[in-house]
């Protein structure tokens, strides 16, 4: 039997990305953002929920413009910093190392080494509780080769990226492959 639960934000597990900007002074900037998902696939979107108080906050609102980053498993601690650590009082690319590359469609960086990167801009943007939630157009995405199958799509199982669960703020790694999607409840559809 199922027992009730108080309401909270459970969705588990959520996916581990990396929502970068420029700041007012053009310094590369990124935040872990876990508050995410696919908001419409044609033409494709996400959406990101992200507090005002958030230093990343103020670039979305005004340049409008991000990049997404996905971390594979062994970025885990790479990506914790990003959301442990806030941009008002350092440079998170320098303390990482890591190489912020410059989007092709808009002005915003991309981590260079991170397998996957999304080039998006906000098309909307609504105050919801303690959250701003931005709906951005994909506009491009950029993938390591080596996370590309002989199709030229994305082998989330090469990909291996970072989840996250919430409710006992632990990072996952991918599990095995279990099925093939719109083909596994074929043995239970009923003709």
């Amino acid at each position: 039997m199922k027992r009730e639960l108080p309401a909270y934000a459970v969705l588990p597990p959520c996916p581990v990305t990396v929502v970068c900007t420029y700041d007012a002074s053009e310094k590369p900037n990124g935040l872990a953002v876990s508050w995410t998902g696919i908001a419409v696939s044609e033409p494709p979107h996400v959406m990101i929920a992200v507090r005002p108080g958030r230093y990343s906050h103020a670039a979305l609102c005004e340049r409008g413009e991000f990049t997404m980053n996905i971390p594979s498993e062994d970025q885990m601690r790479e990506a914790d910093y990003f959301g442990i650590t806030s941009g008002r009082k350092t440079n998170k690319f320098a303390d990482l190392g890591l190489t912020p590359v410059p989007a092709e469609h808009v002005h915003a960086p991309m981590i260079a080494e991170f397998p996957l990167s999304l080039e998006c801009r906000v098309v909307s943007r609504q105050e919801i509780g303690s959250h701003s939630v931005f709906i951005a157009e994909i506009l491009a995405v950029h993938a390591e080769e080596g996370i590309l199958d002989e199709k030229g799509r994305i082998d989330v199982t090469a990909m291996r990226p970072l989840s996250y669960d919430h409710a006992k703020y632990l990072y996952l790694g991918q599990g095995p492959v279990l099925g093939r999607a719109f083909s596994a409840g074929k043995e239970r559809k009923k003709e």
